[in-house]
């Protein structure tokens, strides 16, 4: 099977690329894409890493709300839960059915909740769809809300690996070596014994 284009790191997706990539999957995307423009989110075409390849992931500033993953077959939506979003999502009544199992089905991998929802079917998409509400309802309450930005398509590439740190315990500065100053070898008797001084005390 050839390498799909999408975990070319140096390929740079468009619409016009996409609708042939996605092929049978080109109208679910566009169908996606336009719901979640709806609620004033529009993608960012982020490079997850060789495995995940090319992606469009959805933000409100530094936060991100959802994702779609392009490689797989059917399309697949993502959705990252941490505690306090989690804390909203339990007490949610707005959540469908379908969308409270996937969130509840779901086991915790480190700090987030990673939802992944199949986009195969409108069922699919709106139970995708009711899970971004809930994210987008939790992130109200904290203040964060979306705002009306350019639709336009942005592209941005994630960094290969983190800055070099200092060599020193993980997390923490190097400890600079703390230079000692050097007292000078003293020459001859301290200066407030001169030689006048030490002939009348008659120890000369």
């Amino acid at each position: 099977m050839a390498k799909s284009p999408l975990k070319d790191k140096d390929f740079i997706p468009n619409n016009e690329s996409l609708s042939i990539i996605l092929t049978n999957r080109w109208s679910r995307y566009q169908e996606t894409i336009l719901e979640l423009a709806k609620r004033k989110l529009f993608p960012e075409m982020y490079w997850y890493g060789p495995s995940s390849g090319w992606a469009p992931r959805f933000c409100i500033g530094d936060v991100t709300v959802c994702g779609i993953y392009l490689a797989q077959n059917p399309l697949m939506g993502l959705v990252g839960v941490g505690d306090k979003v989690g804390v909203s999502l339990d007490m949610d009544q707005g959540l469908t059915p379908r969308a409270r199992a996937l969130y509840e089905m779901t086991p915790k991998k480190g700090p987030l909740r990673w939802i992944e929802a199949q986009l195969a079917t409108r069922g699919d998409l709106e139970a995708f769809l009711s899970l971004v509400d809930g994210k987008l309802r939790a992130l109200f309450l904290d203040g964060i809300m979306p705002k009306n930005i350019s639709s336009s398509v942005r592209i941005k590439k994630k960094p290969i690996s983190n800055p070099a740190k200092e060599p020193g315990k993980p997390g923490r500065k190097a400890i600079k070596p703390v230079k000692l100053k050097e007292t000078p070898i003293q020459n001859g008797p301290p200066s407030q014994f001169n030689i006048q001084s030490i002939l009348k005390s008659g120890k000369g």
